[in-house]
């Protein structure tokens, strides 16, 4: 089973030491505000000496106190309930989740506690055993929390994450039809499409090629011109001994997707080697680079990372990315790019023999999002949970970060 602590990022040390500071200082101000003084127990607190022992424990860092007194306050206004909501979020935030579950179950348990705070309290405790791997308890919190006007919206996006990680791909797509019918801007995300694209893998993995087509054709239909949708069929394409088909898809792919060149140009290039279309592949990098000049780096990063790139306008990019780069044009001066036309030249070949181990050993990937790397392309940040996020980095093994 997936690690749990994905559905959160982990916080850091400053962030746990902030967030104390503003719990503590709302608590003080709290207490100082209603009774002047802590030790005045005699000023009253709506008959609830124990809350304020509670706030005395914590304060002293004794938590497990501070609990029990907790556990035995009497009935708590709104300020009082903000305290208990963020005090539950502290101990979550430090891996504490003991604590946090007692709090949050605290809450639940008030007989007299008002139905949006007792839903905000489940919601809280189904994070707490969410962020514990107690999917279990927190998937039946979280469904009987599905029609809540106030916390459904996020109960449902909790139990898609759910479903993700435990790679439950047609619950998955039921959960999010029915969010995008209550949050209709859900839809443009694009999640069902990538369902979709999981369980064709899998039925293709399975060896169930007839299945995997009827997933990625249901794909298709809810977004045709998905990049997924269009790697997808370009694989199936190439592994079904149909290289023309994988081409025209790869080359949609590269038009409609150009943060993709770098990993779409070696394939697009094979299948057309494979097809003996090797004409379209060249009329297609000449058209690119007219309509679109900044596309001539992901050009020249694909030809530094695959040798059989041979075309002549893939190394001409190539060509002028050396000679405008300011380090790469101090260190190797013009000499190596003098070559004889229609060759590459002797000089030249090694320059590129030296930029493909370079380019190889900076090749890496990053989320939009989050900022999270990778060493593999994937269709799903490992950080942060989001679709289509992640991206190739342009980078040689020397660069301290992308130019």
């Amino acid at each position: 089973m997936p690690c749990a602590a994905s559905l959160h990022p982990m916080p850091t040390e400053a962030a746990f030491f902030f967030a104390g500071l503003l719990f503590l200082a709302a608590a003080l101000g709290y207490v100082f505000a209603r009774l002047g003084q802590l030790d005045d127990e005699d000023a009253g607190y709506g008959g609830s000496p124990n809350y304020i022992r509670g706030l005395k424990f914590l304060l002293e860092e004794q938590p497990d106190r501070a609990l029990e007194a907790f556990s035995g306050s009497g009935e708590l206004d709104e300020e009082a309930i903000e305290i208990h909501f963020a005090l539950g979020q502290l101990f979550r935030r430090r891996g504490e989740m003991e604590r946090a579950i007692r709090v949050h179950r605290d809450l639940i348990e008030r007989p007299r506690l008002r139905r949006e705070h007792r839903e905000r309290a489940q919601f809280a405790l189904a994070e707490d055993h969410l962020s514990a791997g107690l999917f279990d308890r927190a998937e039946a919190l979280l469904t009987e929390l599905r029609q809540s006007p106030r916390q459904g919206t996020d109960a449902l996006n909790r139990l898609i994450r759910l479903a993700e990680l435990t790679q439950e791909w047609e619950h998955a797509i039921e959960l999010q039809g029915e969010l995008e019918r209550l949050d209709h801007q859900a839809a443009g995300r694009g999640r069902i499409t990538h369902y979709l694209c999981e369980l064709a893998e899998q039925a293709r993995r399975a060896g169930n090629l007839d299945q995997a087509a009827e997933w990625l054709e249901q794909a298709a239909e809810t977004r045709p011109e998905s990049a997924r949708v269009l790697w997808l069929r370009a694989e199936m394409a190439t592994a079904g001994n149909d290289p023309a088909l994988a081409a025209r898809c790869y080359q949609r792919l590269a038009e409609h997707e150009p943060s993709l060149l770098v990993e779409v140009l070696p394939r697009f290039s094979a299948a057309c080697r494979a097809g003996g279309l090797e004409a379209v592949f060249s009329h297609f990098l000449a058209g690119l680079c007219e309509r679109d000049p900044a596309a001539a780096r992901a050009v020249a990063f694909a030809t530094m990372l695959d040798p059989s790139i041979d075309d002549p306008h893939a190394i001409e990019c190539l060509r002028r990315f050396i000679q405008v780069d300011p380090v790469l044009g101090t260190l190797l001066g013009a000499e190596g790019m003098d070559h004889a036309e229609g060759s590459e030249g002797e000089a030249f070949s090694r320059i590129r023999q030296a930029l493909h181990a370079m380019a190889r050993a900076g090749h890496g990937y990053r989320c939009l999002e989050c900022g999270y790397a990778s060493a593999t392309l994937r269709w799903q940040c490992s950080g942060c949970g989001a679709w289509d996020s992640i991206r190739p980095r342009l980078r040689l093994a020397f660069d301290p970060e992308e130019r």
